[in-house]
């Protein structure tokens, strides 16, 4: 019973403090949290900065593939030069190619950036060094360079 007159009577005290009960539904009591923006559709990924076209500060990029590195013939003789330092860019990177949309250096058989103290690299002939000054170099023989007009 004690329990039932605890119940009324704090029934009785929100019934003078509240008069009506419209006070709790009423908007402009409580403050309301700001609307949020009804999403309608498939959320629009956002666009990537552009890449340059030369990734280095004095680079020149003399060819581009989409096709990936592994489909060009990888010389094993070059291969194993550049592995011992012998076959190299003087330069890092002065020369690159962009393959299957990731950038390498790239060497002309008898430009002045290729240090190839043996002699072996064919005249006008592309080369795209990968991994250069590591044990896991490798050069691939891309094509011949294409005259100036």
């Amino acid at each position: 019973m004690y329990r039932f007159q605890r119940a009324l009577a704090l029934a009785g005290l929100l019934a003078v403090l509240l008069p009506s009960g419209s006070v709790l539904a009423d908007r402009h009591h409580l403050p309301l949290a700001p609307a949020l923006p009804a999403l309608r559709g498939p959320v629009e990924a956002p666009v990537p900065p552009r890449r340059p076209v030369n990734p280095r500060k004095n680079a020149h990029m003399i060819y581009e593939d989409d096709r990936p590195l592994r489909d060009f013939d990888r010389d094993r003789g070059l291969t194993d030069l550049c592995r011992s330092g012998r076959f190299r860019q003087k330069r890092e990177r002065f020369l690159s190619i962009r393959l299957g949309g990731f950038v390498h250096g790239a060497v002309v058989g008898g430009h002045w950036s290729l240090y190839d103290p043996e002699g072996l690299a064919v005249p006008n002939l592309i080369y795209a060094v990968k991994d250069q000054d590591t044990a896991r170099c490798e050069v691939y023989v891309i094509r011949h360079l294409e005259p100036a007009p």
